[in-house]
């Protein structure tokens, strides 16, 4: 069995990969950075990169001494460690670490020669892909693990839409331009709409739609599910066409699932997910599957099941331990 560290965290997933691997035998240190300036502007971060340096130093003291036979590091800035260790190190990329913080003034060069340097580059949506076509000899699609258990032992499916949830950050990039025009269409048909306190539209958005959306704050990511459970329905991003984190533990809660989902980005198993782009599509949508008790119970099942299939942990395992120790298609070994 293999010594491993895991660095830093991103949702709860390194976490999750620990309980994974630990499971399977390996020894797993999870070693994590202080998120010291982490939602900070570019030219702050550029301006204090030497004193955040100075408090991953334990951390980089660590790898150097530490005898691992895998140094697995999440979120591509926080790679600069793996720099600092001197030791080969996977890096693995989550979402706006690529499409927002490889091109940023001030760190992009810092973040290219973390993706130059690595053994591999993990990307967790398929839509990342894009971003690593200079790296695509090393790049690996790595779908994050989804604890289905955790978020339901047996989900009771729903018969009807009453409550929703957009489940989903306020932010421009995920879309949400094409949900809020729809919401006070949506409470004129009894549907009770519910969305996270969370993003930099909040402020906007609370004196909005305040009337007819009612803002909660995101919970902790162990209570999830039982959170989840309180809805007949969840609205998902609609600006990536990729299912994220949230979709995917939206679907292993056994909610049904409307997003903005391009399905060539998944062209084996397809997501059991219904597609909505835009408000008028999304009021569509939910008017058809309002009282359709048989079609909100199959996107229940379907939709957990698929989830087990494709993000569950014995999947995740097996692609992590062909990345570190493996050779397969496209593979190179690493450790």
């Amino acid at each position: 069995m293999a010594r491993i560290a895991l660095v830093h965290d991103v949702a709860g997933v390194a976490e999750t990969q620990a309980e994974i691997l630990r499971s399977a035998g390996h020894q797993v240190d999870h070693l994590r950075l202080p998120d010291f300036g982490a939602d900070w502007g570019w030219v702050a971060k550029a301006l204090t990169l030497p004193l955040r340096l100075l408090l991953y130093l334990p951390v980089v003291l660590r790898l150097r001494r530490g005898r691992y036979d895998v140094i697995h590091i999440h979120w591509v800035p926080r790679g600069i460690v793996g720099l600092l260790a001197g030791k080969p190190f996977l890096i693995q990329a989550h979402g706006s670490d690529l499409h927002v913080e490889l091109h940023a003034p001030g760190v992009f060069r810092l973040n290219r020669r973390v993706l130059r340097e690595a053994s591999r580059i993990f990307y967790v949506t398929p839509n990342l892909e894009r971003y690593l076509h200079y790296f695509g000899d090393k790049a690996m699609y790595l779908p994050n693990p989804i604890h289905i258990r955790a978020l339901a032992a047996a989900p009771e499916a729903p018969r009807h839409v009453r409550r929703i949830v957009v489940f989903m950050r306020l932010d421009p990039v995920k879309g949400v331009d094409r949900v809020f025009p729809a919401v006070r269409r949506l409470a004129a048909e009894g549907i009770e709409v519910t969305a996270l306190a969370w993003g930099p539209l909040l402020p906007e958005f609370t004196v909005r739609y305040g009337d007819v959306v009612h803002f909660v704050e995101p919970v902790p990511h162990e209570e999830i599910g039982r959170f989840l459970q309180q809805f007949d329905l969840v609205v998902g991003q609609m600006g990536q066409g990729a299912l994220g984190l949230s979709e995917l533990e939206a679907l292993g809660a056994g909610r049904p699932l409307v997003s903005g989902i391009d399905r060539n980005m998944y062209p084996g198993d397809k997501p059991p997910v219904v597609f909505a782009g835009t408000p008028d599509e999304l009021v569509e949508q939910l008017g058809r599957l309002k009282q359709d008790a048989k079609r909100l119970a199959n996107l229940s099942h379907e939709g957990r099941e698929w989830v087990r299939r494709n993000h569950g942990f014995q999947r995740h395992l097996q692609l992590l331990e062909m990345a570190y120790f493996g050779r397969g298609p496209g593979l190179a070994r690493v450790a």
